[in-house]
């Protein structure tokens, strides 16, 4: 499932599982850059190199109460929930009986980072959805955002579209002993900031490639 790692008890048996086009292309980025490390910086994440995924992706970051909030949304995620998501709770992706476990996986994943897939269905049916959530440092060495992408596919409804965990799967990441290397370009390098509402929820995608 990458170089580096190895299966934890969670994972499934046997084969690796087919993952969706976009998400492997998002992990093999992030693999690339982690390069034996527990997790890359974030401001070494380069949109340039993932542009067919940048509509799917999301960044999330870890509040003073622990928990998680969207910091940048795609646009693809903006339309399944016919808003815009940016500064949300991370669970407001996910159906409210299913939010528990979402939020524990997210708390796990920042304490003990590891990759984490999750297999999701829309609560009212008709759409299937993987996950992809990927731990990534702050340059001070600390999981503070996890990079992730959402893609679905089927019969969509009217928004907004909220998910259901059908099944999850997380990989034990193992890292070599180097010291950190330092960022080769700005990625999605931002200051740290604490979180405001967003003024209005309107439709925007904020993961765009600038040329």
């Amino acid at each position: 499932m990458g170089r580096g790692m190895t299966g934890g008890p969670e994972d499934r048996k046997g084969e690796a599982p087919r993952r969706h086009p976009v998400l492997a292309e998002l992990l093999d980025h992030w693999e690339s850059l982690r390069a034996g490390r527990i997790a890359p910086l974030r401001s070494e994440i380069d949109p340039r190199r993932i542009e067919n995924v940048l509509r799917h992706a999301f960044i999330l970051e870890r509040t003073a109460g622990n928990e998680a909030r969207i910091r940048i949304a795609g646009m693809a995620l903006c339309e399944l929930m016919g808003m815009e998501i940016r500064a949300m709770p991370a669970t407001a992706l996910i159906a409210p009986e299913a939010r528990e476990r979402f939020a524990g996986l997210l708390a796990r994943l920042f304490a003990r980072p590891e990759i984490v897939e999750l297999r999701l269905m829309d609560s009212r049916g008709g759409m299937g959805a993987e996950m992809m959530l990927l731990p990534m440092k702050s340059d001070r060495g600390g999981i503070t955002r996890i990079l992730g992408c959402l893609v679905a596919e089927g019969e969509a409804t009217a928004p907004p579209h909220r998910f259901d965990i059908t099944g999850h799967s997380a990989t034990r990441i193992i890292a070599r002993a180097e010291p950190e290397r330092a960022a080769e370009h700005a990625g999605f390098a931002e200051p740290a900031q604490p979180f405001a509402p967003a003024p209005k929820r309107r439709m925007r995608g904020h993961l765009r490639l600038v040329k």
